[in-house]
């Protein structure tokens, strides 16, 4: 009720006080009779259902009422009055407030002025470099010919066949046929016709090393010591013993590139297998050039423009991104203690981006509002039915989750970025 856009605004005094780039405090002195007005539409809202004792709903005189209530909707009153007024002095000194106004000093005395401060953290006021037409070094796409062969020969690959090898010894890229028994902390373990591939990384570190160059038949008992801080954490630090014996030594058969192969993974000839490769990666290559282009814009930017980022955005994206980097650690298989050791260096890595990209990301709304660059809701509700398309899903039911999870902001800010870079990128030059 009172806070109808239609209503008329509170007559108040207003003192703004600049803490810091970041930090404002308002001091309000709100004249009673606006105060009044208020406590008049509270007790119109609660005297026909108030339950007073004696009196039947909405018969009890007022001053019984507020000997009652009268702390309630007082509060309440008093309440509308504060969020009136810092919502009037945002719009009238142009505020960017980041999260909640904390209210101090809050005095109310009935007859008198109704006085009260507010602090809140603030997107500052930023001077923009010269942002249209950066000079930026112009990147040439790197030449496609080697990266297509090698694409090709990944495509082969995976459809590859086990061929058994004879007359040599083994060698990386081979499939090795082995029956083995591993021994740690006085416990053994008996593995029986494995395949193990012979590259780095697909069993414990030094492992290929030892059995490289064996012949079908061969045995060799061999220990391994396993670095601290491996991704195994129970392996880690420990020796383990090895008793193995090769039996078979097979390579990976690659298909003939040509059309009866392209056939087989649906396309008309090796050419046109060919063609789709040569686009695919020209493409990638563009995207990429592309990338390297807007990142010396957005440096250009974060070097020539001088700001404080608010702090809470910096701790709650600090935190956010911290944990997710510990997560991932922990998911890669790094130990407990391993990430323990880490966690300063972590989090300050994750503190140095959280600051980067928050400063960025306010660079790009002040250019967005400077150039008059908005996202429309049609734009948003066009993006959420392309997303529900790609993801085989039905619009509305995405559609609602986006707003009930408030994450339609997160698709306009998105896409208002995307607008923003790609307007900076096209008034670019490339030297």
């Amino acid at each position: 009720m009172s806070d109808e856009p239609e209503k008329e605004s509170l007559k108040e005094a207003v003192e703004l006080e600049e803490i810091s780039q970041c930090k404002r405090r308002i001091k309000f002195t709100v004249p009673f009779d606006e105060v009044e007005k208020e406590l008049d539409a509270a007790y119109e809202e609660v005297k026909d259902t108030a339950e007073i004792p004696g009196f039947r709903p909405g018969k009890a005189p007022r001053h019984v009422v507020e000997m009652r209530m009268g702390k309630a909707f007082r509060e309440t009153a008093l309440s509308r009055v504060r969020q009136r007024a810092v919502g009037r002095a945002v719009l009238d000194h142009k505020l960017h407030p980041v999260g909640s106004f904390r209210f101090e000093n809050i005095v109310y005395e009935r007859g008198k002025p109704f006085t009260f401060e507010a602090t809140v953290e603030v997107i500052p006021d930023i001077t923009l470099p010269e942002y249209k037409g950066i000079k930026i070094e112009r990147i040439v796409p790197l030449p496609t010919d080697k990266a297509e062969l090698t694409e090709l020969d990944r495509i082969r690959e995976r459809f590859a066949k086990l061929v058994a090898v004879e007359d040599r010894s083994l060698r990386d890229g081979d499939i090795a046929l082995v029956s083995y028994e591993e021994e740690a902390d006085g416990k053994i373990e008996k593995f029986e016709h494995e395949s193990i591939e012979i590259a780095e990384g697909s069993v414990l570190p030094g492992f290929v090393e030892k059995i490289r160059g064996m012949r079908p038949g061969e045995k060799r008992d061999f220990q391994i010591q396993v670095p601290e801080g491996y991704r195994d954490e129970q392996a880690a630090g420990k020796v383990v013993t090895y008793r193995l014996q090769l039996h078979e030594i097979k390579t990976k058969g690659l298909p003939e590139a040509d059309d009866a192969f392209a056939k087989s993974v649906h396309f008309d000839s090796l050419e046109s297998l060919k063609k789709h490769i040569h686009r695919a990666l020209t493409e990638s290559g563009e995207r990429d050039v592309e990338q390297q282009e807007i990142s010396q814009i957005m440096t250009y930017l974060l070097r020539n423009t001088d700001f404080e980022v608010p702090e809470s955005l910096v701790v709650a994206e600090t935190r956010r991104r911290a944990s997710g980097r510990i997560d991932a650690a922990f998911r890669a298989g790094i130990s407990a203690e391993r990430v323990r050791e880490r966690r300063e260096e972590l989090i300050k890595n994750a503190a140095a981006e959280a600051y980067a990209d928050l400063k960025a990301q306010i660079i790009v709304v002040r250019i967005a509002e400077k150039e008059g660059i908005e996202v429309s809701d049609a734009e948003v509700e066009a993006r959420i039915e392309r997303m529900a398309s790609e993801r085989n899903v039905d619009k509305d039911a995405l559609r609602k989750q986006y707003n009930g999870e408030d994450l339609s902001d997160d698709i306009r800010n998105q896409m208002l970025e995307q607008k923003v870079v790609s307007f900076l990128h096209n008034s670019a030059i490339k030297e």
